[in-house]
């Protein structure tokens, strides 16, 4: 069953996930390029210099990129449920709410580990060949606020799309926004830092929030 379930997303979801990959990917390669065309151009000493003194990382680009493929894909792998009906004959399956719920999260979580994780190890591969291990973990550190927000934003759609009322849907969308917004107010180099404890405890309990749309779906609370 669960094979089935994980094939069930994966169907609903492989063709946002390959367009996020190829784009991450893409994103990546085309940091590492301007990195290497700099380096062309003025040596590897001129990188590292505007790097250590004015806290340039070359990364920017990568930044809201993590966001937008967890709004993609959760919205690729929930709205359908909602739209086509078919959360109600899931629902109905003969094997445990929670754990099927559970599955679901798992598989569209799953997915955008590896398209982070890929775009994170091309960048930390090419930095960890020209920059000292300190520059590339600070390099890595500063990126990780933007993946957190990926995972949060692909939680917090899941919920949306799953909530059955309206009024419900706005407040879940107020929150996410402000919730969001935290993760992209400090600009400097390692800025949360001291809140990355913090943050993993969040996106931990920001699951428990498509489990209580599940659960006022099938109480029967829709529009």
């Amino acid at each position: 069953m669960e094979r089935a379930l994980i094939f069930k997303e994966w169907v609903k979801t492989r063709m946002v996930f390959f367009i996020s990959l190829g784009l991450t990917v893409c994103i990546a390669l085309y940091t590492v390029a301007m990195m290497n065309r700099l380096i062309e151009l003025k040596g590897v000493d001129h990188l590292w210099l505007i790097m250590l003194l004015k806290d340039n990382t070359f990364i920017d680009m990568i930044k809201y990129t993590p966001l937008l493929v967890g709004l993609a894909v959760g919205v690729a792998q929930m709205v359908p449920e909602m739209t086509q009906k078919r959360l109600k004959l899931t629902l109905h399956l003969p094997y445990p709410q929670r754990r099927l719920v559970g599955i679901m999260l798992l598989t569209g979580l799953v997915e955008l580990l590896i398209i982070y994780l890929l775009q994170a190890l091309i960048i930390a591969v090419y930095d960890f060949r020209i920059l000292p291990v300190e520059v590339v973990g600070r390099v890595m550190l500063t990126t990780l606020p933007w993946y957190f927000a990926g995972f949060t934003a692909y939680l917090f759609v899941t919920a949306i799309c799953l909530e059955g009322t309206w009024r419900r849907r706005i407040v879940l969308s107020l929150l996410a926004i402000a919730v969001l917004m935290i993760y992209f107010l400090q600009p400097a180099l390692e800025a949360y830092n001291g809140m990355i404890l913090l943050i993993i405890i969040a996106i931990v309990l920001f699951t428990i929030l498509p489990f209580g749309s599940i659960i006022r779906f099938k109480e029967g609370r829709q529009d």
